[in-house]
């Protein structure tokens, strides 16, 4: 610490009327913003001096008089919003601004973490809660404890200082900043703060259903292995599909040995006929151990709902991650879905922006036929198959049009002819036929997705129609073209998600955002209008950073239901 830093503890909070700009940083007893017990809050104004307020002195009408009208800088303000929401002192409106969003758009592949950062940037040596002496277990408002919260109000300040002028010298940056990750942040605020309700006996229902499935699954998967085996086991399994069963090994672990993750597997689910089983049998051990098990402990006592924690700055493609459930986990076809429920005498809208990774493809490549596609309103996935075959679209058979659905996803993002023919099943010479017959047909694709790859090689990183980056300081990478893809997508729901916030009445919450997939939750007798408004706000046009449209239009997929599952 310097020897000019002065903490102490605040008096009045009138002493914090000379600062028009206020790191403000909470402590508390739990990690979950729901739940979370105020035990204290630390304010930073200038380098160096920083205040600790006690909760048993917190008056939240004067402290809420007192940050009127001053900037508000948090790192990660989601959460420190959400406590002092709770505890009396609401602050939507109020202009704020969050380092760990900043540090996100400004270098996606470094740590977020504030202690991290202080570390890194600002040349501090930083208290971890970890190596307080008695790590605070009662969070008793001691000496140590209001010092290590001032010190992270003063790195949070330093951290602004810092960041805002950065993203100022890049102006898309700072729009992406300003005018969609920051309203993000309040939009996701107000969707884990709405919660969703579960339904814990459909739960039940559910769990027994999967435990029937997995017995069955087990005799099947030793009856194809001769005798029984620890199917969880990784080494088993590898031994017993690499090797007894003698199964290309497509995929490696970090030790060398072959790989049985998901891609592994899903890379030879038609190589053999027990794959399907062992990738069935993950999915619902996965199901049953992740959600079953746990989702109704993770219910608030005081509002009946879960509250999961949605992370903005969770992958470095921007898009969104959760936990506490991890949602993007749970498979669109799974029972589990079903035990998300609306409550009395509402209905959950499920909105599913269409094949939309598809369509910044066709954006950004201009390929002709592939826009035609979308401006014709006609689905892509039968269009491809259709082409490749030459056959009438209104012919094509559901098999078909999944195996164009593997196609058109696996091809843009360059899988290969083995790949292809191991994931849907071809010979390696239908597999590369496939692969020439698609890209005459969509003959932009492939030379935009070597142009976007030669780019990063050249540049370093890839950056989107909003502005996002994606730096590659390892060198060139193949996954920029995915990257660029991802990205856009991402940028496009949080784009609309904030007009949604925007433009849906009151009574209308978005609760979940997965992936492409947005729910709401409305009154039963407002449904058809709210679905009828969402679709509207969802598929008006979109613009990039400069103004220019996005060439494909956005469609959405709209449902209503009780629940989730059948919200689809």
């Amino acid at each position: 610490m310097a020897d000019d830093t002065r903490y102490c503890e605040l008096g009045d909070p009138s002493e914090l009327d000379g600062y028009a700009t206020l790191a403000v940083d909470t402590e508390t007893d739990s990690t979950n913003a729901h739940t979370a017990r105020l035990v204290g809050v630390s304010f930073c104004g200038e380098r160096g001096r920083a205040f600790w307020l006690p909760a048993d002195r917190f008056d939240a009408v004067a402290i809420g008089r007192a940050l009127r009208g001053k900037r508000l800088v948090f790192h990660h303000a989601k959460y420190d919003v959400t406590v002092l929401e709770r505890h009396g002192l609401p602050l939507a409106g109020e202009d704020v601004f969050d380092t760990m969003l900043a540090a996100h758009l400004l270098d996606e592949n470094r740590p977020k973490g504030l202690k991290r950062l202080a570390r890194d940037l600002l040349g501090e040596d930083p208290v971890e809660y970890a190596d307080l002496s008695d790590q605070l277990s009662l969070f008793e408002a001691t000496p140590e404890l209001a010092e290590y919260a001032c010190a992270d109000a003063d790195y949070t300040f330093r951290l602004y200082e810092m960041f805002r002028p950065e993203l100022d010298a890049t102006p898309t940056l700072a729009r992406l900043y300003d005018e969609y990750e920051l309203p993000t942040m309040w939009v996701v605020q107000r969707m884990e703060r709405a919660g969703i309700r579960v339904d814990t006996d459909h739960l039940s229902v559910v769990g027994d259903r999967y435990r029937a499935r997995l017995a069955e699954l087990a005799e099947s998967i030793h009856g194809h292995a001769g005798g029984p085996f620890q199917i969880t086991s990784p080494v088993a399994l590898s031994g017993f599909l690499y090797g007894r069963l003698g199964l290309p090994a497509g995929r490696e672990t970090r030790s060398g040995r072959p790989s049985v993750n998901h891609a592994a597997l899903d890379a030879i689910r038609h190589a053999h006929p027990v794959v399907p089983l062992l990738i069935e049998h993950r999915e619902l051990t996965t199901l049953l151990t992740a959600y079953v098990g746990k989702l109704p402990g993770l219910v608030n006592v005081e509002t009946g709902r879960i509250h999961c924690n949605m992370n903005q700055v969770g992958t470095i493609t921007g898009r969104m991650s959760s936990n506490d459930p991890n949602l993007q986990s749970i498979p669109r076809d799974a029972d589990i879905r079903s035990a998300f429920v609306a409550g009395d005498g509402h209905v959950l809208i499920d909105a599913d922006f269409s094949q939309i990774e598809l369509r910044c493809a066709a954006h950004y490549s201009r390929d002709p036929r592939m826009l035609d596609a979308f401006r014709a309103d006609l689905d892509l996935h039968r269009q491809t198959i259709a082409d490749i075959i030459g056959k009438p679209i209104d012919e094509v058979t559901d098999d078909e049009r999944n195996l164009a659905k593997a196609v058109n996803f696996g091809l843009i993002y360059g899988m290969g002819a083995p790949r292809l023919a191991s994931s849907t099943g071809l010979s390696l010479h239908q597999a590369q036929s496939f692969m020439s017959a698609y890209f005459r047909t969509y003959s932009n694709i492939k030379g935009f997705r070597e142009e976007v790859l030669e780019y990063a090689a050249t540049h370093g990183q890839v950056i989107n129609m909003y502005g996002r980056r994606r730096r590659f300081p390892g060198g060139p990478n193949r996954a920029a073209f995915n990257s660029l893809i991802q990205s856009t997508a991402a940028d496009i729901c949080r784009d609309k998600m904030i007009a949604l916030d925007r433009g849906l009445p009151a009574e209308v919450r978005m609760l979940l955002q997965v992936h492409d997939e947005i729910l709401f939750e409305a009154p039963a007798e407002r449904a058809t209008e709210a679905a009828a408004l969402i679709r509207e706000i969802m598929e008006s046009p979109i613009y990039d950073a400069k103004g220019r449209e996005f060439r494909a239009p956005i469609r959405v997929d709209v449902g209503v239901g009780p629940n989730w599952g059948s919200a689809k």
